[in-house]
């Protein structure tokens, strides 16, 4: 497991650290921060739509096989379905920051395209081979540097993304089998259908709240508010990232487990996962201000006075979805989507509240207020529900 571990990790950190370290920096310096808000916009609705269908789905199939042998065309179809919804409202909200119908058709191929990436790497949780699970990100990674350098030939940024999702699922097609007699789909579509519906909607509400700064911030303050706590964000952000990895693990052996986590074993995973937490909060403390001090230096007097709002903010966020994958793995999922829901109401409204009075500050505030009930929330479900061994209902 420790091996696992570290290739599936030591994937997210390559992809991010490209992204995050070269990409968008650079981005910045040709781009400028105004600029660089409206990418972090599109990408924003990039964030929401594709793990929220791609990832649910990947999850999905993970959990339904412990009882059902489904087909790949059953989430095949279904990555086609609940894509082009998403992406038909993507581009509604984007709107006026599509500037030609080239640009519209573009989005539309790096949504698929991503929609199909983050589903893809199913191939190899299923297998447990995270040998290939690393590769798989190490060509996205070299991908999208291959785009950057389009994108200076260009200067049409949407080929960075789509050079590495596109070269990603070449690497699926050649080593893996889950678009293998792509669109056959078996007996138990209805309930891939039924239950990947719940979790690409409660995906859906997750990515919500965790990129509703980029849609929010530009609504209602500015383009360089985005860029601001975007990069305030980041560190922490990308420990989200980097605990989405290890909850593929986690959730892949306890669904291959035949009995049910019980009370003292999700109190363990709680006290882990708290002290994980910690360790991470102190991390970005320090990682953040040098961070931004070394790539972004031209925002950091404007945004070091918030770097421990907004980490708290984060590190809860990260701590929430993991608790969330494990109880899952003993919970019907509608009591994520009951849950999920719920916050995305709470952050709603004390969003709305707070950032048109008190500006981005007033947002960091109220997101984490929000995030700190969520936790509460999904411990309570989890002490109430775990000795009740409360198995998903059959379809």
């Amino acid at each position: 497991m420790i091996g696992n571990t570290a290739y599936t990790m030591g994937g997210a950190l390559l992809m991010n650290g490209v992204l995050q370290l070269m990409i968008y920096p650079l981005l910045n310096r040709f781009m400028g921060s105004d600029q660089l808000g409206v990418l972090l916009y599109m990408m924003g609705l990039v964030a929401i739509v594709c793990p929220s269908v791609g990832q649910a789905l990947n999850t999905s199939r993970l959990v339904v096989r412990r009882t059902y042998e489904v087909a790949n065309g059953d989430y095949n179809r279904l990555l086609f379905l609940f894509g082009g919804i998403g992406t038909a409202v993507a581009l509604v909200i984007a709107g006026k920051s599509l500037n030609t119908p080239w640009e519209a058709v573009l989005t539309v191929l790096l949504l698929m395209t991503t929609i199909f990436r983050y589903y893809g790497d199913v191939e190899y949780r299923l297998n447990l081979n995270y040998k290939k699970y690393f590769y798989y990100y190490v060509v996205l990674s070299v991908g999208y540097v291959i785009g950057f350098g389009l994108y200076l030939l260009t200067d049409n940024w949407f080929l960075i993304f789509l050079t590495g999702e596109a070269l990603s699922l070449v690497y699926l097609a050649v080593t893996g089998t889950v678009f293998q007699q792509f669109l056959r789909t078996g007996e138990y579509f209805k309930v891939a259908f039924q239950r990947g519906g719940f979790l690409v909607f409660s995906y859906l509400i997750t990515n919500l709240t965790l990129n509703i700064d980029r849609l929010v911030l530009k609504t209602l303050i500015s383009d360089l508010a985005v860029t601001q706590y975007y990069v305030t964000s980041l560190i922490g952000k990308t420990m989200v990232l980097l605990i989405a990895p290890v909850n593929t693990i986690i959730i892949s052996y306890l669904t291959k487990r035949k009995e049910n986590l019980n009370k003292r074993q999700f109190l363990l995973f709680v006290g882990v996962g708290a002290g994980v937490t910690l360790v991470f909060f102190v991390f970005a403390q320090i990682g953040t201000p040098l961070f931004v001090w070394l790539f972004y230096r031209d925002l950091y007097e404007s945004v070091k006075h918030m770097v421990t709002i907004v980490n708290l903010t984060q590190i809860l966020g990260l701590f929430s979805a993991y608790l969330f994958i494990v109880v899952l793995t003993f919970t019907e999922e509608k009591w994520q989507l009951i849950l999920q829901v719920a916050h995305l109401v709470i952050i709603t409204v004390l969003v709305l509240l707070s950032a048109g009075n008190h500006g981005i500050m007033g947002f960091a505030k109220a997101v984490l207020i929000a995030n700190a009930i969520r936790v509460l929330a999904v411990i309570v479900l989890g002490f109430l529900k775990v000795d009740k061994g409360e198995m998903p209902k059959d379809c």
